[in-house]
């Protein structure tokens, strides 16, 4: 079957990946150290080269396993230096939000201030453009004498205009008296003439 040789093919290279550990030829290592083990039993006559080849490659492999217990320490201290990195930058991160929040505070209020400060100018214009309130107070003063004589001017004209009146009245009636006793005394008039 197609699919039991799929499942037995990745046993096959998951076992060797076990046994090869990085890729670096370790599962080759083990084999010839067997197949050298096994022709070193099997032949009692074995040389001493053989011996040593066999020395060799198990201290190969104690390198490596020594080499992997070192990367595994090292590994591990730099998980350990990351983690405390981690923390580190998260502590500046929150450090770097609150900052900016009250950058962010400190912002609005510069607006809020400049704000203000172009009213307070607007204002200010409005103002100069009035005299101040010294000068609106004597202002007020000069007015209000000038009305006051102007009202002893209005008292002072009313009164010559009555008084006028009451002499063209006078005038009047005495004009009147006059053409009265001159309509009613014809004789008079003639024998003054005469």
């Amino acid at each position: 079957m197609p699919g039991s040789d799929i499942v037995t093919e990745d046993d096959v290279i998951r076992k060797r990946l076990l046994m090869d550990g990085e890729g670096s030829g370790e599962e080759k290592r083990v084999v010839n150290l067997l197949k050298t083990f096994v022709k070193w039993v099997k032949e009692p006559n074995s040389d001493e080269a053989t011996f040593q080849k066999m020395i060799t490659i198990i201290a190969q492999c104690e390198m490596t396993v020594d080499k992997l217990h070192v990367v595994k320490q090292m590994n591990e201290l730099e998980a350990k230096n990351y983690a405390k990195l981690h923390s580190e930058i998260e502590l500046e991160i929150e450090a770097g939000k609150e900052r900016i929040e009250k950058y962010q505070q400190q912002l609005s209020k510069a607006k809020q201030i400049k704000s203000h400060k172009l009213q307070y100018d607007a204002i200010a214009q409005l103002i100069k453009q009035y005299p101040s309130k010294d000068e609106t107070t004597a202002a007020i003063s000069r007015t209000e004498k000038e009305i006051e004589e102007l009202k002893k001017k209005k008292i002072f004209f009313e009164e010559e205009v009555q008084k006028r009146k009451r002499q063209f009245e006078v005038l009047v009636y005495s004009i009147q008296q006059l053409q009265c006793e001159l309509s009613q005394d014809p004789v008079q008039e003639m024998e003054v003439d005469s």
